[in-house]
Formats: structure tokens, C-alpha cells, sequence
């Protein structure tokens, strides 16, 4: 396999897990937002759709998180990107991202026991907010401004 050959497919990866990441996230996001209206009470009628999420997330949503990191090392490594301004700002919403995985990990995890907690309303803020961190991901990869 030509080394160009092996760079376009690990970009095809990288995209696909990232395409995948990012509706697992916003899936995640948006179930908490909804659920941030809720009761203690309500919130747990809602305990199946709950633990549907957390599965998805966990099988799912996290390995495409850690295919797309290691895509995404090893293009920038193969790219010499490093040194560059732009994959520095893109690292930092990537991280911001991982984080907010994390965070959305434990939400559903406090939403989905015994005693459920329901999700502060904060977490309305959440899908557009990581929306627009995606937004930003994509154009500094795209065009590589600085």
C-alpha cells in the first residue's frame, strides 16, 4: 500500500469517527437538555431512554472518540502539523470536546440511578455550544488558516 493510499484511508477513518463522535455527543447533549426540565419524579419514567443513551455512549460514542484522537495524531504527525497555529486552536476545542464527553458521561450516569438528579438547566446551552466548538473544529481543518 502506497504511503498516500494509507493517508487517505486513516483520513476516512478519522472523518467517519468524528461523524460518529459528534452525534453520539450531541445525542448525549440534547437528551440532557430535555431531561433538564424534568422532576426527579419524571426523570425516572424516563430511566429506559436513559440507560439506552449511556449504552450508546459507552459503546459507541467513546471508541470513536479514542479512533478518532489516534487518526488524528497520526495525520498530524505524517503532516508535520505541530508546529503549525491552527492545530493548536483545533487541539484546544478537540480537548474541550473530550471534556465535554466526560461531563456528559457522568450526567447520564447521575440521571440514570435509583435517585435520579435531574440535569441542571444549564445543560440547555450544551448543544449549541459544542455545536459551535464542531463548527470551529471543521473550518480550522479545512482551511488551515494560520
Amino acid at each position: 500500500m502506497s504511503p498516500a493510499t494509507r493517508y487517505d484511508l486513516v483520513t476516512l477513518l478519522h472523518v467517519t469517527a468524528d461523524i460518529v463522535f459528534v452525534a453520539g455527543l450531541l445525542a448525549a447533549a440534547l437528551l440532557l437538555a430535555a431531561l433538564s426540565t424534568h422532576d426527579a419524579a419524571q426523570l425516572g419514567r424516563e430511566h429506559r431512554l436513559v440507560a439506552a443513551m449511556r449504552r450508546l455512549h459507552r459503546a459507541v460514542t467513546a471508541p470513536a472518540l479514542v479512533i478518532a484522537w489516534a487518526c488524528g495524531v497520526w495525520l498530524a504527525l505524517q503532516a508535520g502539523w505541530f508546529h503549525s497555529n491552527w492545530l493548536h486552536v483545533k487541539l484546544a476545542l478537540v480537548l474541550a470536546l473530550s471534556a465535554l464527553h466526560g461531563v456528559l458521561s457522568a450526567a447520564l450516569r447521575r440521571a440514570g440511578t435509583a435517585a435520579p438528579v435531574p440535569p441542571a438547566r444549564a445543560w440547555r446551552a450544551v448543544p449549541l455550544l459544542a455545536l459551535g466548538a464542531i463548527a470551529g473544529v471543521a473550518w480550522l481543518a479545512l482551511l488551515k488558516p494560520f
